[in-house]
C-alpha cells in the first residue's frame, strides 16, 4: 500500500502520518479488503483558500469545507486501476475550528479528516440518514483502534 503526503499549505503532519497510515489500513479492513493489496491514496493539506477553490470548481459550493475526496474508482476508465483509490484533501484551518466547536483535539480531528475521507473513496456516504449511520458507525469503529477515548463528534 502506498500512501503519499503532500502539503499545500503551512502544515506538515508529522508523527501524525502513522496514526494516519494506520487509519486508512483500518478502514480498509472494516471494508473486507486486504491491506497487502498495493493501493494507493494520496492525502494533500491545504488552506481555507485552497479548500474553498476545490469545492468552488468541482462541486459548485462556493465555501471552505474540511474535507473532499476524489475517488478514482467512478467514472471513465475506474477499471483500469482498481488499486488506485484516489485523493483527500484536507483543510487544516477548518480542521482546528471544528476541534474546538466539536470539544475534539486537532490531532484527533486530523486522522478523523483523513478516516471520513478513505470511506468515501471505498464507497461510504452521508446524504441519506440510513448512508449517514453506516459511515458514522464505521469512522467510529475506526477511530476508537487509534483513540480509544473517542465518543464520536457530537454533530448530530
Amino acid at each position: 500500500m502506498k500512501i503519499a503526503f503532500f502539503s499545500e499549505c503551512d502544515y506538515a503532519p508529522g508523527d501524525l502520518k502513522g496514526d494516519m497510515r494506520k487509519a486508512i489500513k483500518l478502514a480498509l479492513k472494516y471494508k473486507g479488503l486486504k491491506v497487502t493489496d498495493p493501493y494507493e491514496v494520496s492525502v494533500i493539506f491545504t488552506d481555507e483558500t485552497g479548500i474553498r477553490e476545490i469545492n468552488k470548481n468541482y462541486r459548485h459550493i462556493d465555501r471552505a469545507t474540511d474535507v473532499i475526496s476524489f475517488a478514482f474508482a467512478e467514472g471513465e476508465g475506474a477499471n483500469f486501476a482498481p488499486f488506485l483509490l484516489g485523493d483527500i484533501f484536507i483543510c487544516t484551518d477548518v480542521v482546528a475550528s471544528h476541534a474546538e466547536k466539536y470539544g475534539t483535539t486537532f490531532q484527533e480531528e486530523m486522522v478523523f479528516m483523513v478516516v471520513h475521507g478513505i470511506l468515501h473513496l471505498l464507497g461510504f456516504d452521508h446524504h441519506k440518514a440510513s448512508e449517514r449511520t453506516q459511515m458514522r458507525e464505521a469512522e467510529n469503529v475506526v477511530m476508537r483502534q487509534l483513540f480509544p477515548q473517542w465518543k464520536g463528534r457530537g454533530e448530530e
